[in-house]
């Protein structure tokens, strides 16, 4: 009889041990069942997403922590080209796109968008000589004998099209190449969001270049999620209307691009 009722609470035992899953922590000591918000990003772009000591970082990067948190998920960047974001998303490669992007008609079709976060937009980065030739804005920057430059399938360059530019367009694929166009005077602006051109500006002003800080576009910033993942836009939604409330968004916003509120203050 004991050796029946051993056999029993033996087979209850290794029972139990099925049954009764083991936490399996990775090296961070986080647990790795936990679900994972995995997060488009093209690491390109200062201020708001950037490498920094092997780090993603930047506005965007510290929206994605919050958001993770926000959300109980473990976060995961998957850095990507930023004409591979969509792609990769409509995949399911990504769960959502954090990385600056304008809300737009074409882009709206294709896939959902979160509540926007940042007013934004287009401005032109020149050699501090050129400045005053582009004080009107778009005007001077459809002009037959101006030369401008954009990154390839970004809203600047699809303001530039739609404008029809009367000059020669070249097509970059990053920032970095469009700067280097201006110093070689391959062209004679760039165009660009504002809070890149207007880092670059910085970056580069001892070197002669100059953000033209009279918006060309007003746009808006937000993040882009599947059509079919709803539950994740109410709840991208619902984490940017805490920072709203709480008054935190805007110091956010401000901690990585100071200029934001004397350029755009109605948000």
């Amino acid at each position: 009889m004991k050796k029946t009722l051993f056999f029993v609470i033996g087979c209850c035992l290794l029972l139990t041990g099925c049954v009764m899953p083991h936490t399996v922590n990775n090296a961070d000591g986080k647990d790795t069942r936990q679900p994972v918000l995995r997060v488009g990003i093209s690491a390109d772009a200062r201020p708001m997403a950037f490498h920094d000591h092997g780090r993603v970082a930047g506005l965007e990067a510290d929206f994605a922590k919050g958001l993770a948190k926000y959300t109980h998920r473990r976060l995961v960047f998957v850095e990507l080209p930023w004409s591979e974001q969509i792609p990769a998303l409509l995949a399911g490669k990504t769960d959502i796109i954090m990385s600056a992007m304008s809300v737009t008609r074409a882009r709206d079709y294709r896939i959902s968008f979160s509540d926007p976060y940042m007013v934004t937009g287009q401005i032109a980065l020149v050699r501090l000589r050129d400045v005053s030739k582009f004080s009107d804005g778009l005007t001077d920057l459809l002009s037959p004998v101006v030369r401008v430059g954009t990154v390839e399938a970004t809203t600047g360059d699809l303001l530039i099209l739609r404008n029809k530019a009367k000059g020669a367009v070249l097509h970059f694929k990053d920032a970095d190449h469009g700067v280097q166009a201006l110093f070689n005077r391959t062209i004679d602006a760039f165009v660009y969001d504002l809070p890149m051109n207007c880092y670059l500006g910085a970056k580069y002003a001892d070197k002669g270049l100059v953000p033209v800080t009279v918006p060309l576009s007003r746009e808006y910033l937000a993040w882009g999620i599947r059509k079919d993942d709803q539950e994740l836009v109410q709840a991208a939604n619902g984490y940017l209307k805490n920072l709203h409330d709480s008054g935190k968004l805007q110091q956010m916003i401000i901690h990585w691009v100071p200029f934001y509120r004397s350029v755009y203050n109605n948000r």
